[in-house]
């Protein structure tokens, strides 16, 4: 594989200093963003993101709008540029002194890391089974506002749903109420007009796809920002998404695994929307470039 880092392509196996801090403390941040036919989807709102997380952790790094540049030639460079891949930017504070000071003195050197690999989108359109995790996620820490490289919970959540043959894990916050799902939001439909996801205060991340559907006016759907309890999770009508998977509907194991008929045609309609929306997105990239 060949990636990108701090500047220079490389294939070296052995490259990240061992005093890097997003090895030793998980101090960074990453985005992970869907390429189809060699065009990253949505770059524009990863990058704003990507910002948004570097103001709130002090992380410093030159990335702006040329650095598209580099995510077409690392997957050209990897013979990804047709079909369907995931680019990865991993940007940690890098290396610096030993504990957990930052210095001002003598501050790390950030690590900027861009890796792609292939992706496969799966052909079966039947719900992803969820599995409510015993991992909680807080709603005021960093780690549940940014995509931090502090990952644990979601890790050990998905494992846990793993073991139980589930799809991905649903974690709950410290009052008891839905977050999201381990790798992405979630969703309650709850008129087969209408759907809530829960806040950004209840411990979700701000995804990408979150953010287009929040905004999708058209979409035939109206979709806010809310609360969901846990005991709506059994009811059925969920669905979940992430810049990988894009819409899926989803239900908790045990519970019934069928949208109600409305509420199944409106998803249709509102996948085929996103649908829409994201190849619109590529085309005008693709007339950038």
């Amino acid at each position: 594989m060949i990636f990108w880092l701090n500047g220079e392509f490389s294939t070296k196996p052995h490259a990240i200093d061992i005093a890097d801090r997003g090895f030793l403390l998980g101090d960074g941040v990453f985005e992970t963003i869907l390429v189809v036919k060699g065009i990253p989807a949505f770059f524009d709102a990863h990058l704003n993101r990507l910002r948004a997380s570097m103001t709130a952790l002090r992380l410093h790094a030159e990335i702006d709008e040329s650095f598209l540049g580099v995510v077409l030639e690392l997957v050209r460079r990897n013979s990804l540029d047709q079909g369907m891949a995931a680019v990865r930017l991993t940007l940690s504070r890098g290396t610096g002194a030993r504990g957990l000071l930052i210095s001002a003195n003598t501050p790390p050197t950030p690590t900027l890391l861009a890796t792609v690999s292939k992706f496969h989108a799966s052909s079966d359109p039947s719900p992803l089974r969820l599995a409510v995790s015993s991992y909680t996620r807080s709603e005021a820490s960093l780690s549940s506002r940014h995509k931090t490289l502090n990952y644990i919970d979601n890790v050990m959540a998905r494992d846990e749903a793993a073991a139980k043959k589930c799809d991905d894990a649903v974690m709950l916050n410290n009052a008891g109420r839905v977050a999201c799902v381990s790798a992405g939001n979630i969703f309650e439909i709850v008129s087969d007009s209408a759907a809530v996801t829960p806040a950004l205060g209840e411990g979700a991340l701000g995804g990408i796809v979150r953010g287009i559907l929040l905004g999708g006016a058209g979409s035939g759907m109206v979709i806010e920002e809310g609360a969901i309890e846990r005991n709506a999770l059994s009811s059925g009508g969920l669905f979940i998404t992430n810049s990988l998977l894009g819409v899926r509907p989803a239900f908790i194991m045990g519970a019934n695994a069928l949208l109600p008929a409305l509420a199944s045609k409106s998803l249709r309609i509102l996948q085929s929307w996103y649908e829409d929306v994201l190849n619109e997105d590529l085309k005008r990239r693709a007339d950038q470039i």
